[in-house]
Formats: C-alpha cells, sequence, structure tokens
C-alpha cells in the first residue's frame, strides 16, 4: 500500500485518507457458466488493483490511473457517461448512484494503480466499480452492508456503463477467505465454500498457475467476440426451451441435430454446457482429492476451448501439449483471470521440475519468458486507513 500512497501524495500534494485493495478474480471452471446459468468454480487471483482516496474542498472530482499514467475529471454537479473517459467512467458510475440515492458528498481526489487495470475490460470495470464503492463507503462513513455495495458496483457496470458484470465476481472479491475456493450455482446466485488441497507445495499434487506472458490484449478480442457469440447462441436455444432452466437443455439433442441452429452455434452451446456441467462435478472432485478424475475433467475443457470454441492460440497450444507429454502432469486448461494466455496445472511435485525444464524451449520459440507459481487464493478486499 505504501506505493499508492506515494503515488497519490505527489499527484495531489494531500495524502489518502482511505485505501483499499481489491484481488482479481480466477475463475477456475465454467467461464463460460454465465450464459446458461450454470456452475463455476473460481478463486482470487494475483492481479490487484489499489484505491486512494481523499477530499477536496470544492465540487470537482480528480482521478489518476497510476499503471497507464491518465487522468480524468468531472464536476459532482454534471456527471455523464463520456466514452472518452473510458477507465474514469466506471468511478463516475458509482458516484453517480451514490449520489441519485442522496449519500453525502464532497470533490474527491482518487487514484487507482494495480496490475489488474492490465486485464480484460470486465476485470477492470468490476474491480474499479468495487474499489470505488469501498473506499467512499470508509471515507463517508455510510455503513453499507455487502449487498448493497454489490447492488451500486453491478448498476454502475450494467445501467451507467453499459458494460458486462457478474454478481459472482464481486462477491468473490468481498467474500475470499485464503486457501478456499467458492463454488457458485449462478441460477439461484448461491455458492459455497470449499477448501482447496492443491495450493501447498509439500502436497502430493499441486496446482500450478502459468502465465505464458503473451500481451494482456493479444487475445482479448477474441474471447470479446466469443463471449458475443455465446449470448447470441444462447439466446437462440432458449426460444427451444420456453420453460425450465436453460442448463438443463439436453445436450443430446444438440448433437442429434435435431435443434436447427446453425453449425457455429451449436458448437457453442455445446460447450457451454458441457464445461457448466464438468464444472458441477469438479467440485465434488475438488472436495474428495479426486486428482485424476479433475485432471480428466480440465482436459475435457480444454479440449472443447480447442476444437469446439475454437479460442486458442500457438504458445498455448505449445503449453498444453508439453503437459500432456509430461509424466506426472494430470491436466491443463486455460482459465478466466482477466489476462491471456494464463493456464492452470495439475500435476505431481516430482513432475513441477520436469515440466518446468521444457520453458526453455517455449522462451527459445516464442520469445517469451513465462512467470509460473503454486496457485492459492488470497482473501478478499481490504479497506484500511493509511496508518493501518
Amino acid at each position: 500500500m505504501d506505493k499508492i500512497v506515494e503515488l497519490h501524495a505527489k499527484e495531489y500534494e494531500q495524502k489518502p485518507q482511505v485505501l483499499c485493495e481489491v484481488p482479481g478474480v480466477c475463475t477456475l471452471f465454467g467461464s463460460f457458466a454465465d450464459f446458461c446459468n450454470g456452475w463455476s468454480i473460481v478463486g482470487t487471483a494475483q492481479t490487484t488493483l489499489t484505491v486512494a482516496v481523499s477530499k477536496r474542498d470544492d465540487q470537482m472530482v480528480r482521478l489518476y490511473n497510476a499503471t497507464v499514467n491518465d487522468r480524468k475529471r468531472f464536476s459532482l454537479s454534471n456527471i455523464k457517461f463520456r466514452k472518452e473517459d473510458r477507465w474514469g467512467n466506471f468511478i463516475k458510475g458509482v458516484v453517480s448512484i451514490m449520489s441519485g440515492e442522496n449519500h453525502p458528498f464532497c470533490g474527491l481526489n482518487l487514484t487507482v494503480e494495480g496490475s489488474l487495470l492490465l486485464g480484460d475490460p470486465m476485470s477492470i470495470s468490476t474491480a474499479v466499480s468495487l474499489g470505488t464503492c469501498l473506499v467512499l463507503n470508509k471515507l463517508f462513513d455510510l455503513k453499507l452492508d455487502n449487498s448493497t455495495i454489490i447492488r451500486i458496483a453491478y448498476q454502475s457496470n450494467v445501467a451507467f456503463n453499459n458494460e458486462s458484470c457478474r454478481i459472482s465476481d464481486l462477491i468473490a472479491m468481498l467474500s475470499f477467505r485464503p486457501n478456499r475456493l467458492l463454488f457458485f450455482d449462478l441460477l439461484s446466485v448461491s455458492y459455497q465454500e470449499i477448501s482447496f488441497p492443491f495450493g501447498d507445495s509439500d502436497a502430493d499434487y499441486v496446482a500450478v498457475l502459468l502465465d505464458s506472458k503473451i500481451s494482456p490484449i493479444a487475445m482479448r478480442e477474441e474471447i470479446k467476440s466469443k463471449r458475443l457469440a455465446a449470448k447470441k447462441a444462447f439466446d437462440a436455444l432458449r426460444k427451444f426451451k420456453p420453460s425450465g432452466a436453460i442448463r438443463d437443455f439436453p445436450e443430446g439433442d444438440l448433437h442429434a441435430r435435431m435443434i436447427p441452429l446453425p453449425e457455429n452455434e451449436r458448437h457453442i452451446c455445446t460447450y457451454v454446457l458441457m464445461e457448466s456441467h464438468i464444472t458441477n462435478d469438479a467440485s465434488f472432485m475438488i472436495q474428495q482429492h479426486e486428482v485424476v478424475n479433475l485432471g480428466k475433467a480440465m482436459n475435457r475443457i480444454q479440449n472443447g476451448l480447442r476444437d469446439l470454441m475454437e479460442m486458442t492460440c500457438p504458445e498455448v497450444d505449445w503449453l498444453i501439449k508439453r503437459a500432456s507429454e509430461t509424466t506426472g502432469c494430470l491436466g491443463a486448461v486455460q482459465i478466466a483471470n482477466g489476462l491471456s494466455g494464463n493456464i492452470l496445472l495439475l500435476l505431481s511435485k516430482e513432475a513441477l521440475p520436469r515440466y518446468i525444464s521444457r520453458l526453455e524451449d517455449y522462451e527459445h520459440i516464442f520469445g517469451f519468458h513465462p512467470k509460473y507459481y503454486i496457485y492459492q487464493s488470497q482473501g478478499g478486499a481490504k479497506v484500511m486507513f493509511p496508518e493501518d
């Protein structure tokens, strides 16, 4: 937190009054489950966003994005969405909603900083809106509960900014305890906390998160286009299931081509339904330490991403292929954590050095130096005063 205190003080010539750190969200299983109201398993990511805020004695709000060295400003008397304000709109949305609900406000100096600001648009908008809610709640002593904070952050994204936002991501950012995962039922918007047995280097099998280090924007447009295509595909599929949960749509009807969907939409629906049901099964496998079956589940999801969603790149293909060739590596799957080309591996601790030794070849071929670490879910968002 010392870094953002220094940056804020340098930018505004005053120290921040409230600080907040928000973790990114890492969807290990079920990254497309929101389209069928299925199941997802999420943890927190290593990426973070920090927010610092202090009061002004006027009606201006000044914003500083220290990560990309960008500045915005607006007046409390004229809060409007402006396309050119980009990330600043996520803060505007929160202030607009809070002001409209008659919470007391004065001018603000606000700084954002952190690796999460280099992620995909949905990760940035979700984290910035939540972090803004949390620091303003503390700064003005509004005493808002978590459900109200989630509602405001969600409305800021969806209503003010017309951005996609998952309530499950907001819940995850707020609710995490270390070394736990949240297993979501998106149909009921409910979840249960499950232990994560593969985050300890002393365990027989460990989960390793591998960052291929390709450009953060390398697959961004592809992922965005796939999500838009998934929405279109499920809008079409729902016409053939006017009642009941869409996640219960018979996959056999899709395989048998009994439903008149274009082939691309059929593939997308098949994958999303399959991924969601595998995720439901994976929650049990994780809790029961069924490593072999869990590895197979990861591989099935990855094969679907490649063959049905056609969502991959040469770097990811190479890393996945090397995993399949490494004795003791049970599974590998591309995950959603706001960045491009991140892969979750499940392997024995004896297999880890064998796999890592192959990464020198990767760097030689592609020119990127990959980073890896044993995956452990961190805690949730933290709000504090600078002296804390």
